[in-house]
C-alpha cells in the first residue's frame, strides 16, 4: 500500500510539469455581458423608501418611550398637568 502523501506529492509534480491550456474568453464575457438587459431600479427604491418610512413610523411611536426611560418622572408629571385646571 503507497503512501497517500506520495502519491499526492507525485501528481502534484506532474501537474507542474503540463502546460496550462490558453484560452481567452475575456472578449466573449465582456460582449455576452453588454448585451444583457440592465435591471430596473424602481423596485429597490420603493422598498428603500418604505422602509425609511416605517423606521419613521417606528421612531414616532417609541419616542414617549424613550422620553419615560431617560426621565421616568416625566411621565408623573405629564399626567399631573392634565388634572390640575
Amino acid at each position: 500500500m503507497a503512501d497517500p502523501l506520495k502519491i499526492l506529492d507525485d501528481l502534484s509534480a506532474r501537474a507542474r510539469r503540463e502546460d496550462s491550456p490558453s484560452i481567452d474568453v475575456s472578449s466573449r464575457v465582456i460582449l455576452r455581458l453588454s448585451r444583457e438587459a440592465r435591471a430596473p431600479v424602481w423596485p429597490m427604491a420603493l422598498v428603500a423608501s418604505g422602509t425609511a418610512v416605517a423606521a419613521l413610523a417606528v421612531l414616532n411611536i417609541s419616542r414617549p418611550l424613550f422620553e419615560m426611560l431617560m426621565d421616568p418622572w416625566s411621565v408623573f408629571f405629564v399626567m399631573a398637568v392634565h388634572v390640575l385646571p
